[in-house]
């Protein structure tokens, strides 16, 4: 390509990105776009930059065998998954990685395939075993089932999300749009839930100095306890998104424990979450690094630093709640292990740490 073909490419997967982040299979800076330049490199999105703020100097180009790249901007966590598939496909133009909530919910139930259907005809979606995001592992097991499904464009990344391919930006996203809604139908048929996804507010407040502003007149008093104790003994909260959601609800009637089921869960709420039975238990359930708050029937309180680093717990913990009722009404599913929520929590935290000392 030239230079002026590499800027059009560049604005071309800001274009799709934000497509995709308006129709909900792309939110904030989780999962990332690619794009081939030529047998050797691939653009593909930065780490760590909301799609809305993009700019095609942001987009890195990586060459696809060794991972080098150039500039001040770093590539997505996940070029080493991009760079394999392209290695493997030879015919592939295009990779969006999303975390949809679907087809990532789907791919928590320990399944090596999803057996669905789109418009009326049968789908078969690979699930590419677990491993960490970011590792050489994950990339492996990525190559390992692109190879042994060589008919398949689109697969899922257990407890992760998806990885769709296309020879161009349509059939990439052809394939993130027929999973998800393959996937919707397949929770529906197997695992008998025709669950809503998306946050319902209840009663949010944030911190101005010493006092609690709730965004609510009329704040129940039993509620407003609840965020007294939040802000009480976390000091590095503002913040809290009273979450309501028809997944969280059900949850906080049904379970006593929530264990990770996705990594993005692991990351930004916490290694388990403990439900209440009765108010009397909320306080002892307020922990260090645990984001989400249960209370029993009255879904959960989801705190932030930030009124985005909260409304983003509250999007997470959703989803993670959607895995969690899929799991249990399938009978079996694949929690994530102790050891690798410890990691993936103590790296977000760092990793958010670094940014919030470079805002300052």
């Amino acid at each position: 390509m030239n230079q002026n073909e590499l800027l059009d490419a560049k604005k071309h997967i800001i274009r799709i990105s934000r497509d995709l982040h308006e129709i909900g299979l792309l939110v904030r800076t989780w999962g990332n776009i690619s794009s081939r330049v030529d047998d050797d490199h691939m653009l593909i999105t930065p780490s760590g930059i909301r799609y809305e703020d993009l700019t095609p100097e942001m987009i890195v180009q990586v060459n696809i065998n060794d991972l080098s790249y150039e500039g001040e901007y770093k590539p997505s966590s996940e070029m080493k998954v991009h760079a394999m598939a392209y290695r493997i496909r030879r015919d592939c133009g295009f990779i969006v990685h999303t975390h949809q909530v679907f087809a990532t919910c789907a791919g928590t139930l320990g399944l090596k395939k999803i057996f669905s259907y789109y418009n009326d005809e049968d789908v078969t979606i690979p699930v590419a075993p677990y491993a960490m995001p970011g590792t050489d592992k994950l990339a492996e097991n990525v190559g390992r089932t692109l190879k042994k499904y060589s008919g398949s464009n689109g697969i899922i990344m257990a407890n992760h999300g998806t990885l769709c391919l296309g020879s161009n930006s349509n059939e990439a996203v052809y394939q993130a749009e027929m999973m998800e809604s393959a996937c919707n139908d397949f929770l529906i048929d197997v695992c008998k839930m025709d669950m809503t996804h998306g946050v319902e507010y209840g009663y949010n407040s944030h911190r101005e100095g010493d006092s609690i502003v709730y965004e609510n007149s009329d704040t129940p008093e039993r509620v407003k306890r609840i965020h007294e104790q939040i802000y009480a003994k976390r000091s590095d909260v503002n913040f809290i998104m009273h979450n309501k959601s028809e997944a969280a609800l059900v949850v906080s009637r049904r379970a006593n424990h929530m264990k990770p089921l996705l990594d993005d869960f692991a990351q930004l709420i916490g290694v388990g979450v403990k439900i209440p039975s009765n108010e009397d238990e909320i306080y002892q359930n307020i922990k260090k690094n645990v984001n989400v708050v249960f209370a029993h029937n009255d879904g959960a309180y989801c705190v932030g630093a930030t009124e985005d680093d909260a409304t983003a717990v509250a999007m997470v913990l959703d989803k993670g709640c959607i895995a969690y009722i899929a799991v249990m009404r399938n009978g079996e599913g694949h929690y994530l292990s102790l050891l690798e929520c410890i990691k993936m929590n103590r790296h977000y935290r760092k990793s958010y740490s670094k940014l919030a000392d470079l805002k300052k």
